[in-house]
């Protein structure tokens, strides 16, 4: 296996890691791709994810965008390691009207204790894809952190 492959461990870690994200099970949204540096997460539109004019809401598209670029960035952790967002800057650059909301999430730089993403948001519509959001992302590695009760 290369440096640049994810260990099973790796890979199960992160994918359960999403699977217990409330707020993306809540919305349908769906981790599509994941090797190391990259997570794409897809979500379906719904009016529970709409704004008032019948786009996926900005919140949302900010949210899409922060779990991409941040599982992205557990793809540079060791098996203990836990990350929490430290920041991040959204701008959207289109109306996010489609069908699906698509977030493709990838390291810039991995540090010891900070991890610089970036995140692509895209909203396709009819089969073709619209950029409508780019975020830059830091991220704080943390020790392993149990869980709240």
């Amino acid at each position: 296996m290369s440096a640049t492959e994810l260990t099973a461990a790796q890979y199960d870690k992160i994918h359960a890691s999403f699977a217990s994200q409330g707020v993306m099970t809540a919305w349908d949204a769906r981790m599509t791709a994941l090797r190391a540096g990259f997570c794409e997460l897809t979500l379906p539109f719904s009016e529970r994810v709409a704004q008032q004019h019948g786009f996926f809401h900005g919140g949302v598209i900010g949210a899409l965008a922060d779990s991409a670029a941040g599982y992205a960035g557990y793809t540079a952790l060791g098996p203990e390691g836990e990350l929490v967002t430290a920041e991040y800057k959204l701008n959207i650059l289109a109306p996010g009207l489609g069908d699906t909301l698509i977030g493709r999430g990838k390291i810039v730089k991995s540090g010891r204790t900070l991890i610089v993403t970036t995140a692509e948001v895209f909203v396709r519509r009819d089969g073709q894809e619209t950029l409508c959001a780019l975020m830059q992302q830091t991220l704080f590695a943390l020790p392993s952190t149990p869980k709240r009760a």
